[in-house]
């Protein structure tokens, strides 16, 4: 079981920087006022944060379908 929770984290560390780059490529300044970098700022790492989680959650619950179908225990 600790390896299932170890695999969990791998994906969601190899996550963040395949989001960074997706969300850095999304220019959000316009909704901001200027000069609002720190806002701006706190908006992506939120941003970031909470897709993450949601394409974690989808990717180990991919992998948790396919080992429960091929039949694989961890």
């Amino acid at each position: 079981m600790k390896l299932y929770y170890l695999l969990e984290l791998c994906t969601y560390i190899a996550l963040i920087p395949i989001v960074y780059k997706v969300i850095s490529a999304i220019d959000v300044s316009k909704i901001f006022k200027k000069n609002h970098v720190t806002e701006i700022r706190m908006f992506y790492l939120f941003i970031i944060i909470i897709m993450t989680k949601i394409l974690g959650d989808f990717v180990i619950m991919l992998m948790e379908y396919f080992r429960v179908l091929l039949g694989i225990t961890l």
